[in-house]
């Protein structure tokens, strides 16, 4: 009865991303050669069908086959390159396109199964009826990694310390976010003085996230290191730190390290919150990676989908929620028509720009808010451990 439940939950997410499948693939006009040509950018954002998982199979040559990161640069962790080139082995760019759509509909099931089987149905069907699955979810790779994400933190409510830790190592090398989860957990463990299983966790990330990572990182590194170097030179979305830069005030270079300096120090404060009892390691975590989401230079829609998956595992309040899908549908929407605009060389992309600043910055409140409300809960928490209740001695 419990497993039909979750298939029944299961509907709406699945469906979603089927339709996603059908309604992204690439019209005919679209590809040249069997796979997406030029013409693929402009018809996809005018339309707002655009996939990385499209255009990358002509873009990075996924076609010819070559090993990532030894004979081709792949600018993804290591778990998302090989499963790039795995899926390129499919007859064909239908073959890839398919294979790689039923790839994430898998992650999908497995992350929505570790929600469903840790935080009941209720916050299982918030995810699975999320709009920005059927925007976002077959836009790039995230799944897989949203997946390592509940698949930590199912080991983590299971208390398999080394198999949490195995996840996050996962994590990191599929898509880097699980990453901001190890130091609260670790501390938590830290905290009830268990630090053998503390140990655990850590050496089960360590191994794991150096055996996935070494082989490349040792034999090919220009090709592993091509995910630090492209996102290092790679322009900031529009919103504050494009708007300083566009106005003289900020280089790239001060960008980046304005970025970390802001993303370490929000995590550091939220790791004292965690030590003083105010938050415990998931609620830590779920608002470090929406500090991080919030301060970081890089920005992609369907980062959004993390944002929510990771507010269910804390139980988070019902208009929190629905501000995050609707500020993610805006997000998409309007990253579609102003990358449409810059395409086609519209002069308008350029005011358009301009215009959309004051949502990104509603969408950046909503992120914020994302982290207040952990804060806060934190706050009345640590006021009610404080009070004694009444009648007492």
């Amino acid at each position: 009865m419990k497993t039909r439940t979750f298939w029944v939950v299961s509907v709406p997410g699945i469906g979603a991303l089927l339709w996603a499948l059908i309604r992204m693939a690439p019209p005919a006009l679209a590809l040249a050669h069997g796979h997406p040509d030029r013409q693929y950018y402009s018809y996809s954002f005018s339309h707002g069908t655009y996939s990385d998982v499209a255009a990358l199979y002509s873009s990075r040559h996924l076609y010819a086959r070559a090993l990532p990161y030894f004979q081709n640069i792949i600018e993804y962790p290591v778990i998302i390159g090989f499963y790039m080139w795995a899926m390129a082995w499919l007859p064909g760019f239908w073959g890839y396109w398919v294979g790689s759509g039923i790839g994430l509909v898998l992650a999908f099931v497995g992350a929505l199964y570790a929600l469903w089987h840790s935080r009941g149905w209720r916050a299982a069907l918030w995810f699975s009826a999320s709009p920005l699955l059927l925007v976002c979810g077959l836009l790039n790779w995230d799944l897989l990694g949203i997946m390592t994400w509940g698949w930590a933190l199912w080991e983590w409510k299971a208390q398999r310390w080394a198999l949490t830790g195995v996840a996050l190592g996962v994590g990191m090398a599929t898509k880097f976010f699980p990453v901001v989860l190890v130091p609260y957990l670790f501390w938590g463990l830290r905290q009830r003085h268990q630090r053998g299983e503390a140990r655990r966790l850590l050496w089960g990330f360590v191994l794991t996230a150096g055996g996935l990572n070494l082989p490349c990182a040792l034999w090919a590194r220009p090709g592993w290191a091509e995910f630090f170097t492209f996102n290092s030179g790679r322009g900031p979305a529009p919103g504050l730190y494009q708007w300083l830069i566009l106005r003289g005030v900020l280089h790239i270079d001060t960008v980046n390290l304005l970025s970390l300096v802001l993303t370490v120090g929000g995590g550091v404060a939220l790791l004292w919150a965690q030590a003083q009892g105010r938050l415990d390691p998931i609620e830590a975590g779920t608002a470090a990676l929406a500090w991080w989401l919030l301060c970081n230079k890089v920005y992609s829609p369907q980062y959004m989908l993390w944002v929510v998956y990771a507010l269910l595992w804390v139980d988070s309040s019902p208009p929190l929620l629905v501000a995050v899908n609707v500020a993610g549908l805006l997000d998409f929407l309007l990253a579609m028509r102003w990358l449409a605009l810059g395409t086609l060389g519209s002069p308008v992309a350029a005011r358009f720009g301009r215009a959309v600043v004051p949502v990104i910055a509603w969408r950046d409140v909503v992120l914020w808010s994302a982290v207040y409300e952990r804060w806060h809960l934190s706050e009345r928490r640590l006021v009610s451990h404080k009070v004694p209740t009444e009648g007492a001695v």
